[in-house]
């Protein structure tokens, strides 16, 4: 957060963010454990309940003539503070729900989303869209992504960056732009074009404008704003090396990574400063030669997250100097004892105040993430999870990034060429040039073909249907259930299958498939669900299993707790269905009835197009039905083929090679 600037031009503090003390109110607290493991006595590869047999990818790809791609995967960061990978997604999911619950509101946003402090009178600052952005986008949650960044756009300067303070109304109380908030919505821009695509254009020039307003010419030190500061003025905890050398990549432009390097050298001039050089504690603010100056000379709430923007630098890239850093601020922290970290030091190790909050012990725990100590390592992840009090937007907000990054699930965006789908989230991304906008122009195709009152009516019918309201929901279950269902198939194939079969079969209109008392009318479909079919609803329920599985709201999903009217809810539902269809898809089922058999006694699929056209064709419909069903068979040439929808995709090479006559 910056100052104000006087009509003089010299900064004015209008105030400090610590000068506001951390409310009452306590988040609710963090699971500190995932889905369970399963037990040993399980075949080690288990998905939703049921062996998942031999890997089928080969055969798929023999099948469809399509190799999967083979490039490196989004890695997260390799070093975590997590015991495992189930609590630490349980920890992170957790924390970001509760956070967007408490501060994402649009009230007096103007059509957008903004992240708001109830402490300071609902108003926002940049910083809380930062954070918020970077919490958006590595969760899997565009639509909150799109509506901050919609806000920020909204309350631009001159110089293309975002002022730094607006009231609840959306009036500006502070002009001029901070550099962190800047920085942490250029890197989440960054994330969200490599996870969703789209955003190239605006994470450039939003970089670019911070390259040329907020880093001093000829240093490059790192100003605190674009208004004020820079060697006479800095913030280190604003330094955040691991940023600008994925900037560097983003755009080409290596003056980045200058910025890192100068990032360095003023934290090692400050490390060499009387106390600073025994503790690793740095101020919140000091020169660029490290001297601490009259307006922040001790480490408070600014300089606490120093270890969490040099640790993500540790953890993406192994940089010395970020481990030069760690070392000797982690080597303090351990001095302390984890439970008794506080929030104001000078900087020679003096406690100047003993507040345990979420803040102090989220920040100390990110500086964590690459120390060899692995004791220590957990005793921060127990720390920061459990300690919750003194949250209030800050300390929450810190909590959850620090949750984010410190558990490795915070991307490096140039770890990948393809961006990464999260199967378990809502509102998904994409997988390679394919994600939620791609899947809502293949059901346009689809609904062309589907007019009122037609056979095939589904999706198309507006007025019964829904169409355009449920759209986005319907894309982003069928993208979510592709991908965690059919991991053996290209997500666009598999997806686009989904979507054919609800545009043939779905009304996913409640008042015509759903009894008064609530139950779903036996043998109606909704979505892909037949629910009162060969009792499947129940055998779900009794094998499905969550692994944390989110609605598209971004509430959480317990798939073993689905109750009939629950399937007129577009996420649950279609889930449920495809669920089916990758059973008897392993099974090579002729009927919904035998879906049961899978995973019971061990034997593992050989073939997976068999199974798929089992349900393709209807529940109960056998292997062979295209050489008995030619409307069947119809359809399928039809999508495969008149509508151009896939190309030499999934339909056309099942009607091509299972249905035609003989085939099976």
């Amino acid at each position: 957060m910056v100052s104000a600037l006087s009509s003089n031009g010299s900064c004015v503090p209008s105030f400090k963010r610590w000068d506001v003390k951390p409310n009452a109110v306590q988040p609710p607290a963090v699971a500190t454990a995932g889905a369970a493991k399963p037990p040993a006595s399980q075949p080690a590869t288990v998905k939703d309940g049921f062996d998942v047999g031999r890997d089928t990818r080969a055969d798929w790809q023999s099948f469809s003539g399509q190799a999967q791609g083979t490039g490196p995967r989004t890695a997260s960061t390799a070093k975590t503070l997590a015991p495992d990978k189930a609590t630490a997604e349980a920890a992170v999911q957790q924390s970001y729900a509760d956070w967007k619950a408490k501060y994402v509101t649009a009230d007096g946003a103007n059509g957008a989303l903004r992240v708001q402090r109830p402490e300071n009178n609902g108003d926002t600052v940049s910083e809380g869209i930062g954070y918020g952005m970077l919490l958006a986008a590595n969760n899997g949650d565009q639509t909150t992504f799109d509506g901050l960044w919609k806000y920020a756009q909204s309350h631009l300067n001159e110089n293309g960056l975002m002022n730094w303070r607006i009231d609840a109304q959306g009036g500006t109380l502070g002009q001029n732009g901070a550099t962190d908030a800047d920085e942490d919505m250029a890197m989440a821009l960054v994330s969200a074009d490599k996870k969703w695509g789209g955003y190239k254009q605006d994470a450039t020039t939003l970089i670019d404008n911070i390259l040329e307003h907020e880093v001093e010419p000829g240093t490059n030190v790192l100003k605190p704003g674009d208004a004020f500061g820079g060697s006479s003025e800095t913030n280190p905890s604003y330094f955040a090396p691991a940023y600008y050398k994925e900037f560097s990549k983003f755009t080409g432009d290596t003056r980045w990574d200058q910025v890192a390097d100068a990032s360095y050298d003023m934290l090692d001039k400050a490390l060499k400063q009387p106390g600073s050089k025994d503790t690793g504690l740095v101020p919140d603010w000091m020169d660029a030669n490290g001297k601490p100056l009259d307006r922040g000379p001790n480490a408070t709430y600014d300089a606490m997250r120093t270890p969490w923007r040099i640790g993500l630098d540790a953890a993406w890239n192994d940089d010395p100097r970020a481990s030069a850093y760690l070392d000797k601020v982690n080597t303090f922290w351990k001095s302390q004892g984890v439970e008794n970290i506080g929030d104001t030091y000078a900087l020679d190790g003096t406690s100047l105040s003993k507040n345990h909050n979420a803040t102090a012990v989220s920040m100390a725990a990110a500086g964590a993430i690459a120390d060899p100590d692995a004791g220590y390592r957990g005793a921060m992840w127990n720390e920061m999870v459990k300690t919750t009090e003194g949250g209030g937007y800050f300390g929450d907000s810190l909590r959850a990034l620090s949750l984010l990054t410190s558990s490795g699930q915070m991307a490096r965006p140039s770890d990948t060429s393809a961006p990464r789908l999260d199967a378990v989230s809502g509102p998904q991304g994409v997988s390679g040039d394919y994600g939620a906008a791609q899947a809502m122009t293949d059901m346009d195709r689809l609904s062309s073909l589907h007019p009122v009152g037609t056979e095939m009516h589904g999706v198309g019918d507006a007025n019964r249907a829904g169409f355009e309201k449920n759209k986005r929901p319907i894309a982003e279950a069928a993208l979510s259930a592709a991908k965690r269902y059919f991991p053996e198939l290209p997500l666009q194939d598999a997806t686009r299958m989904l979507l054919a079969d609800i545009a043939q079969e779905s009304t996913f209109n409640p008042k015509l498939n759903v009894e008064p008392n609530g139950s779903v009318t036996p043998d109606k479909t909704i979505g892909l669900l037949q629910p009162r079919a060969a009792s499947n609803l129940e055998d779900f329920r009794n094998y499905a299993s969550g692994n944390g599985l989110k609605r598209a709201d971004g509430s959480a999903w317990d798939p073993k707790q689905t109750q009939d009217p629950e399937l007129a809810n577009v996420w649950e539902n279609v889930h449920v269905g495809a669920w089916y269809m990758s059973q008897m898809a392993r099974l090579g089922a002729v009927s919904a009835n035998e879906h049961y058999l899978w995973g019971r006694d061990g034997t593992a699929p050989t073939t997976v197009q068999t199974g798929l056209l089992s349900h393709f064709m209807g529940p109960g419909g056998a292997a062979n039905e295209g050489t008995s069903n030619p409307g069947a068979a119809k359809y399928l040439s039809m999508v495969g083929g008149e509508m151009d929808f896939l190309q030499s995709g999934l339909a056309q090479r099942v009607y091509g090679t299972v249905l035609k006559p003989g085939a099976v």
